[in-house]
């Protein structure tokens, strides 16, 4: 594929045009021009056009790349939720931790996440526009959502090879689990803010979690002793 050109209009337009690089680099650099007119301007007000004058290339550039803005969008959601997740599976060590530290891992990822600044913003985009552009809300059931639990589900299986953890449904317990994590994370974002996340005990609540997720609620003799984990 050429090199992202500008047109001659958009020649003086130098933010984010990406002259050189590779692939990858190039569209991460279309993708940042378009998070900063998502940000910007919201979902409904945020176009195509815009986000080819934001990065100075063609809009023929941008559909050769994506569909359409709820494709777009999808992008920059899953450019984000893929580095942090990236970051926790990464080690090859990450399959062989006892499965407490490693689900702690994986929910602190998340809600490290849900904290960004940028990501909370995005959150609230999609949560107050999907209705009007339902596919937007599509394309976010089938992209970043589903890649977070892909990835989770993807290391039950591992576990349940190695006996460390009986699941009958891996893709169904990471959704589960997400969800358990995400709940209260998503109430604060839609109806408290920042200020409410900075003030929401994480470390309770993840290890609550944690301790449902893996022990249930009907007492158990074989259960270990939960030790509080500092945040």
């Amino acid at each position: 594929m050429d090199y992202l050109t500008p047109t001659p209009a958009q020649a003086t337009n130098k933010v984010g045009r990406p002259r050189r690089g590779t692939q990858a680099s190039r569209t991460a650099a279309l993708i940042n021009a378009a998070t900063r007119v998502f940000l910007r301007d919201g979902y409904g007000l945020a176009s195509i056009d815009k986000v080819a004058s934001e990065a100075g290339v063609s809009t023929r550039t941008i559909y050769e790349r994506f569909k359409n803005k709820a494709d777009l969008l999808a992008a920059v959601i899953s450019l984000l939720v893929e580095r942090d997740m990236a970051n926790v599976f990464a080690t090859a060590e990450f399959d062989r931790l006892e499965p407490r530290e490693a689900l702690l891992a994986i929910a602190q990822s998340i809600t490290g996440h849900a904290r960004n600044p940028d990501s909370m913003a995005l959150f609230r985009i999609v949560a107050t526009e999907s209705y009007r552009f339902p596919e937007l809300a599509a394309k976010m059931r089938d992209g970043a959502k589903r890649r977070v639990e892909y990835a989770i589900a993807h290391y039950f299986r591992g576990q349940i090879g190695r006996g460390t953890l009986a699941l009958r449904d891996p893709e169904r317990a990471a959704g589960l689990f997400k969800q358990m994590i995400c709940s209260e994370l998503q109430e604060c974002l839609l109806f408290g803010g920042a200020d409410a996340m900075i003030h929401l005990d994480f470390t309770a609540h993840l290890n609550h979690v944690i301790d449902i997720f893996l022990f249930g609620a009907v007492p158990r003799t074989d259960r270990p002793t939960h030790t509080a984990l500092t945040s």
